[in-house]
């Protein structure tokens, strides 16, 4: 049982980050129906025109957005497609969309258009800057709304360059993942009111909330934060990058310096520092940061990782190596959590999965991403709609 089993939604989106709410909603059990247009979601090409990796026959980007859902496809700028999507509104409990507010207009799609149809739908939608200003009607992706128009690229970007470009979906995929559990707050006021709901985020507000502490510090002392430099010298020595025999960059992350600081020098081979009294106090080391710093820097460049991860695992420490993708695919953690499960149609491919789950049950993939129109004659038969009309509206080209 998934904890939105039951639940009908009905997704009006295209490319990454609205479709990545559908996902999630998919993975916790919701029965996710997406209308495309006759053409297909643009997304369907983001992978031939090479701006991500090519996986051959295997369309991974549009699997990751829109796996465990069905596909409708009708064209929403001709009338005849009007009564058939009033069913699918009249059917779903929840609506989602990226489409902006003229496009919304144009096609009927907007909240009134929808809440007059179905008075008790949580109407979602997914945006570049918001719903309010002049930026509301203004296209955005997550490159832009979230990445360079949030902060995030300045504030990774070290000073005078080089520039430094996202990964693919960066933005959508964490601002999709909010925009589902701000769903599934809308569906319990649903529950208590019986009315519906009109649920927003947005990418450039989903860049504010995760570049937080940068900006509300920024907010205080009107000037830009200092970019991070990775061979800083921290007041705790145990917080900051090291780098191995190999080449492998490490992250220490020790908070609790007065816990920690005795196993990392055990574990690095640093008694002579861990029982120095000189070093027992957070202050202590505060004041020798530059030399501890060191120390423990050339204590890591003497060693490979895969000696340092022996050692550092067999005390009480916290830190990672910087993983490649090859690794965090076969992390231990990854697989037994099921983070990545398998995809049901193909040999080795897995997709990330919806980051919350419910009852100690592992996600799955149960369908592949929907072909074009693939479940039309099944959905709209099971909302009355009958074959002969299925067919007079493929014929005035209201149904692809």
């Amino acid at each position: 049982m998934g904890a939105l089993d039951g639940i009908k939604v009905l997704e009006l989106a295209e490319h990454g980050f609205v479709p990545s709410c559908g996902a999630v909603l998919a993975d916790w059990g919701a029965d996710v129906v997406k209308v495309e247009r006759p053409t297909g979601d643009p997304l369907r090409m983001i992978q031939k025109a090479g701006l991500v990796a090519d996986t051959g026959d295997f369309n991974f980007i549009w699997e990751q957005m829109n796996r465990n859902k069905r596909g409708v496809s009708l064209d929403l700028s001709n009338p005849e497609s009007q009564p058939a999507l009033a069913k699918l509104v009249e059917w779903a409990d929840v609506s989602i969309t990226s489409f902006l507010p003229a496009v919304r207009r144009k096609l009927h799609t907007d909240v009134d258009d929808f809440w007059a149809i179905n008075p008790r739908l949580v109407y979602a939608r997914g945006h570049g800057q918001g719903q309010r200003g002049k930026g509301a009607d203004e296209g955005g992706f997550d490159s832009v709304s979230y990445w360079a128009r949030g902060g995030i690229a300045h504030m990774l970007t070290p000073p005078g360059g080089p520039v430094v470009m996202q990964r693919a979906a960066m933005g959508d995929a964490p601002a999709g993942a909010l925009l589902a559990g701000g769903i599934a707050a809308a569906l319990v006021q649903q529950a208590r009111t019986g009315k519906g709901v009109l649920v927003d985020t947005a990418l450039l507000g989903t860049a504010v909330w995760a570049l937080a502490p940068d900006l509300v510090s920024t907010s205080i002392l009107g000037e830009n934060p200092a970019p991070v430099k990775s061979n800083l010298a921290m007041s705790n020595p145990l917080i900051g990058t090291y780098t191995t025999a190999d080449g492998r960059w490490v992250m220490f992350n020790m908070m609790n310096s007065d816990r920690h600081w005795p196993e990392v020098c055990a574990a690095l081979g640093l008694d002579e520092l861990g029982t120095n009294p000189a070093y027992a106090t957070t202050d202590g080391r505060a004041d020798a940061r530059e030399d501890l710093r060191q120390a423990i820097a050339d204590a890591v460049a003497r060693t490979t990782i895969d000696n340092l991860r022996e050692r550092m695992n067999a005390h009480d420490t916290v830190w990672s190596v910087y993983n490649a993708p090859t690794e965090v695919v076969v992390d231990p953690q990854v697989i037994a959590n099921g983070y990545m499960p398998k995809h049901p149609d193909h040999a080795t491919a897995r997709l990330a999965a919806a980051p919350v789950q419910h009852d100690n049950v592992l996600p799955s993939i149960r369908r592949h991403a929907p072909d074009t129109g693939e479940h039309t004659d099944e959905v709209l038969g099971s909302l009355g709609i009958d074959a002969d009309e299925i067919a007079r509206l493929r014929s005035v080209g209201a149904v692809a």
